[in-house]
């Protein structure tokens, strides 16, 4: 009987992980986390956004604010041997973007609005310590969507962002995750349609986050 018991103790513990120790957060600093290329994650709770929608009237050009609203995103980095960060990749989603529904006579929006980083950027970066750095730099990006009108969706060509502005605080600590703190800003003008409606000045506002 006993030598039964042990193996069905012996068996549960190999199912359940007796005296097994739950992974520990890293307790490397920011610098060292971001030696190996590292995924942080858009929280897209706490992002924001704005572009300006310009409409053409009879009294010409009425311009207000569009507020944009995050979807999902991730952001690929690492630190290089002098400091700078090397930025991989950088996707940002956007929940869709209604236009105002007089325009074409019947509900409209922009869908599945995806920006990108258009080319791997190097950025030189300040360090304070090993845990908080800061970079700035002007870098491109390409902008697809498509555009629903009623029951049809018709993708509209990619367009290139050029000379967005680009700054990235890195923050974190041992036993934290690495959070870096994002803002963009384009002033260029995005897209036309029938010269009736254009938007232009972009400006994106979010955290990305990486695993514990």
């Amino acid at each position: 009987h006993r030598v039964m018991m042990r193996i069905s103790v012996g068996l549960v513990c190999m199912t359940m992980g007796c005296g097994s120790t739950p992974e520990a957060p890293s307790e490397a600093t920011v610098r060292e986390r971001l030696a190996q290329p590292t995924a942080l994650y858009v929280a897209a709770a706490t992002s924001s956004g704005a572009i300006t929608a310009s409409r053409y009237t009879h009294d010409g050009w009425q311009d207000g604010q569009t507020a944009l609203a995050i979807a999902d995103g991730e952001l690929d980095a690492s630190v290089d041997a002098t400091g700078a960060l090397a930025i991989a990749a950088l996707v940002i989603e956007l929940q869709p973007i209604e236009l105002p529904s007089d325009l074409l006579g019947q509900p409209a929006e922009l869908r599945d609005v995806k920006l990108r980083l258009a080319s791997a950027s190097s950025i030189a970066a300040t360090w304070s310590d090993d845990d908080d750095a800061s970079a700035t730099a002007t870098v491109d990006l390409s902008l697809d969507w498509t555009l629903a009108v009623g029951g049809n969706a018709s993708p509209l060509g990619t367009e290139q962002l050029q000379g967005v502005a680009l700054a990235i605080a890195l923050a974190g600590g041992r036993g934290e995750p690495v959070t870096a703190t994002v803002t963009a800003n384009g002033a260029g003008e995005l897209w036309t349609w029938a010269d009736l409606l254009k938007l232009e000045g972009l400006s994106l506002a979010f955290d990305a986050v990486s695993n514990p």
